[in-house]
């Protein structure tokens, strides 16, 4: 059961998704995810020899894996040497790959936990409003307008459901910016996005905030998860979610820093299509939609490239 307090029509379908256990909310409301089933890469071990080719990309494409990425069946990792990937699978099961295939994990389990993130014409521009709150949960200071927000209590099954997903992650005695992350990823997924971001912005070296403005690329010979520009468009939008379109900014460009410094066209794009989603200059956005246009078509992204183009319009911007 669930406790309406104000009721509007994006409310309903979110109570709609949230009447199955397990089920997963509507693209709109998950932050640039899709129905289709993703696994969380939570790091990138004894080495960084791992990329990563999308489905959807040129054969030969290849983009630099980060912790925090999301994976898919259809997607090809590359691994060298020793580079292993530890994986958190969307069924909550822990593994760590070697080697070169797809990802390990059960494509399809019937209560998936997360899904994939990356639609790069996704925005929660002038649509954000409506949350999913815990029972006695808190609301973290980074969430400057609490009362602003149309709030649906979580409870039931459904309560039940989310409950023991986090027990499970609590149980899996994995790394706690890693842990903080797959839960984040979690809640995000239901919409609860107060405790997305409370446990995100708990983790003491998380970069790109107010207080901690910078982020340095990391090292030659690591891929931390806090230096990964994934993480900072998950936090993006996860403020952008929320509304708070500044906050959200600050993430991507912080990503966008990220990704350019670590020569990752993937995430580039990414990064500069959610800057131009949320531009308010049209110039600047024609300006981003296009590198992320470039960045796409680097990679045979075909796909992304023409939707973006789409958005861009034909006589501001170009395919290459």
């Amino acid at each position: 059961m669930r406790k309406m307090i104000t009721r509007i029509p994006l409310i309903l379908i979110v109570i709609a998704m949230l009447a199955v256990p397990g089920a997963i909310l509507p693209a709109t409301a998950q932050g640039g995810a899709s129905p289709e089933p993703a696994h969380l890469v939570l790091s990138v071990d004894d080495g960084t020899e791992a990329n990563i080719n999308r489905m959807n990309w040129d054969v030969n494409a290849w983009a630099p894996l980060f912790p925090g990425a999301s994976v898919r069946a259809s997607d090809y990792l590359d691994l060298a040497g020793r580079t292993t990937l530890s994986i958190l699978c969307t069924d909550l099961m822990v593994i760590n790959q070697l080697g070169s295939e797809a990802p390990r994990c059960n494509p399809y389990p019937t209560t998936p936990a997360f899904t994939y993130a990356d639609d790069p014409t996704w925005t929660m521009r002038d649509k954000a409003g409506a949350v999913v709150t815990l029972p006695n949960g808190t609301v973290p200071p980074e969430v400057r307008n609490p009362g602003a927000y149309t709030v649906t209590e979580l409870g039931g099954a459904e309560l039940d459901t989310l409950n023991a997903q986090v027990s499970t992650i609590l149980g899996l005695g994995i790394a706690p910016e890693a842990q903080a992350f797959a839960l984040s990823s979690l809640y995000r997924s239901q919409n609860v996005l107060f405790e997305a971001v409370g446990v995100m912005t708990a983790i003491a070296d998380l970069g790109c905030s107010e207080r901690r403005p910078a982020v340095e690329p990391p090292p030659a010979d690591a891929r931390p998860l806090l230096q990964s520009p994934v993480v900072y468009l998950r936090v993006g939008e996860l403020y952008e979610m929320l509304g708070q379109n500044d906050d959200a900014m600050r993430n991507y460009r912080c990503a966008s820093d990220l990704a350019q410094a670590t020569s990752d066209p993937a995430d580039l794009a990414l990064a500069y299509a959610r800057q131009a989603n949320l531009s308010n200059d049209p110039a600047q956005a024609i300006q981003l939609y296009q590198q992320a246009i470039n960045n796409y078509a680097q990679l045979g992204a075909k796909n992304n490239a023409d939707a973006l183009l789409n958005l861009c319009g034909a006589r501001s911007c170009s395919i290459p």
